[in-house]
């Protein structure tokens, strides 16, 4: 997994690649379906995007980061679903976080 620097505004989610300084995706949230956490304190969650390919990320923080997507998310007329699982199936990338 390479490392990537995760941005969350009203609107998108933003994925930097640190070593070059450039945007490596930009994910609407109203495209955002869910966020799969791990039950595991593996610091693993996914970003389920049915129109797009999925996003699997590690983080230390995924319970914060699930958070703020609920929040940014609140009052739309589609707000993101959290599932607590350990698999899923799906088309993924895969990022580290921090």
């Amino acid at each position: 997994m390479k490392k990537h620097i995760l941005l969350i505004t009203d609107f998108a989610i933003y994925l930097v690649d640190p070593d070059a300084d450039v945007l490596k995706r930009r994910i609407a949230l109203a495209a955002v379906e869910k966020i799969c956490l791990s039950k595991f304190d593996d610091n693993f969650f996914a970003l389920i995007i049915p129109t797009e390919y999925d996003c699997l990320m590690a983080s230390t923080r995924k319970t914060e980061i699930a958070n703020v997507l609920i929040e940014a998310t609140n009052g739309a007329s589609e707000e993101i679903e959290v599932d607590f699982s350990n698999r899923y199936l799906s088309q993924i990338a895969s990022y580290i976080v921090f």
